[in-house]
């Protein structure tokens, strides 16, 4: 039973930080955040600051380079 919490943690703790992410008003910040949760590039194309998307799509593609 033991191992089987420990293995939930890491999504729970995921699933809380999405949360967060839901709640931001800033639309930007939150496709940022939305984006370093699920490692996907489709949230960085949502966001209209051109510096902000730039940084979004370096962040998802280093995140993927590491989960090789």
């Amino acid at each position: 039973m033991k191992i089987l919490l420990l293995a939930l943690f890491p999504l729970l703790a995921q699933a809380e930080g999405m949360d967060d992410c839901m709640m931001m008003k800033n639309q930007n910040d939150k496709n940022f955040c939305m984006a370093k949760y699920s490692g996907s590039a489709a949230f960085c194309d949502r966001i209209t600051t051109y510096e902000k998307r730039y940084d979004c799509v370096r962040m998802v593609i280093k995140k993927q380079r590491e989960n090789r």
